[in-house]
């Protein structure tokens, strides 16, 4: 009895001491790091304390009549059922449509018809750069032009009178033909002066300002259309051959709290040889735009899934020094006892895990009482709708 109270003290020393010089709790680590320092502190001094509670049960009557008394559960029966396990990688939105537009000639930006945030059609004016310079040679073009096609047509006719020579028919061709070059190219130029909109979008953000100069290359604006994106993930190659195109995933936008499910448009053909990922992309439908290029999501598929396995609540589970158990409904000489079960744990996904070894369909966990009871403890099961099973999904 006394070694049991120095150990116990002991552990309450080392509790005092790890809350004096533990972690940082003002860090999210630290905070982590204090709480399964408590949490394994707390299963430690249950273990002591249902050692006392026996102990003294032994030496006081009345205690030890206090204890028989039973204790209020719930109750859940197990049966077969399927058990699924998914992995969740973190992805990013992005946008096919999520472009910088820049200037294609030199020139000073004399007009901006369109502000950020505004919806624009496709082939909409967006910048226009002044191209004065390019208009007058314009005019000087088609002025030369002008004469060219008259000299043209004159020789035209009286070559085909035989008058004149070749020589002064093809000349009078070339000029025209030589005219028409330069003013298509001219018109070409002007085009690249007026920056138009290559899809309908929103406006972003505009780089520059009415004024300013801007040269070929340099950035005007940015253009980003989200009704149609993608969500991109990295999966570790160990999981190459469980993901393919069409497999349906699930995917959630924490920032948004929204969750949608929808199949795998594409899986990369490449490993990267730095990370050990392969590159999926999730085509998604975005007609409200909530969905913004670089928004996080968190992409759940499915690893594996087996038939006809027992599984349990992974909360229902407890440890001690020897390893894993539950308390499960025992019924002995018309009395309800709590049992203690040793287990051996399985795979686990969100809510539950494989029991490979310990127990058998038709056996009864408790459910709510769990950490009230010890093994042999007399219980009374008030639960109000009767077994339960186990959804293992």
């Amino acid at each position: 009895m006394r070694n049991l109270f120095s150990r116990f003290l002991f552990v309450s020393i080392l509790y005092l001491g790890s809350c004096s010089q533990g972690p940082d709790s003002r860090t999210l680590e630290g905070k982590k790091e204090i709480l399964q320092s408590k949490e394994k502190d707390l299963k430690t001094l249950e273990a002591e304390i249902n050692i006392l509670k026996k102990e003294i049960a032994k030496e006081d009557p009345n205690f030890a009549e206090q204890m028989q008394k039973p204790v209020l559960v719930t109750t859940m029966g197990i049966a077969p059922q399927s058990f699924t396990r998914y992995v969740e990688v973190q992805g990013v939105v992005e946008s096919d449509q999520n472009v910088i537009l820049s200037a294609e000639t030199n020139g000073v930006v004399g007009y901006i018809p369109v502000k950020e945030g505004q919806y624009v059609g496709s082939g909409q004016l967006l910048i226009s750069q002044k191209s004065h310079i390019i208009q007058k040679s314009i005019d000087e073009v088609k002025t030369g032009l002008e004469l060219a096609d008259i000299v043209f047509k004159r020789q035209a006719n009286l070559w085909e009178q035989e008058i004149g020579t070749e020589l002064q028919y093809l000349e009078a061709k070339n000029n025209k033909e030589r005219f028409e070059k330069q003013l298509n190219t001219l018109r070409a130029q002007m085009n690249q002066a007026q920056t138009y909109a290559p899809f309908a979008g929103v406006v972003d953000e505009i780089f520059i300002r009415k004024g300013q100069n801007a040269g070929p290359g340099s950035p005007l604006l940015r253009l980003v259309s989200s009704r149609n994106v993608q969500v991109v993930a990295y999966v570790s190659e160990s999981y190459l051959s469980r993901i393919n195109r069409g497999d349906q995933v699930s995917v959630h936008f924490p920032s948004l709290g929204l969750e949608k499910d929808a199949p795998v448009s594409l899986v990369g053909q490449t490993i990267d040889p730095d990370s050990r990922t392969f590159r999926i992309e999730v085509a998604m439908n975005n007609p409200e735009n909530q969905l913004k290029p670089e928004l996080i999501a968190k992409v759940k598929f499915k690893e594996s899934q087996a038939d006809s396995v027992l599984a349990v609540p992974t909360n229902l589970i407890q440890q001690d020094k020897v390893g894993d158990f539950v308390f499960v409904v025992e019924k002995k000489d018309k009395k309800l006892l709590a049992k203690k079960v040793r287990i051996k744990r399985g795979d686990s996904n969100e809510k539950h895990t494989l029991v490979q070894q310990g127990l058998q369909s038709g056996s009864v966990l408790i459910v709510e009482g769990f950490q009230e009871v010890v093994d042999g403890t007399p219980i009374k099961d008030v639960s109000t709708k009767g077994e339960s099973i186990v959804q293992a999904h």
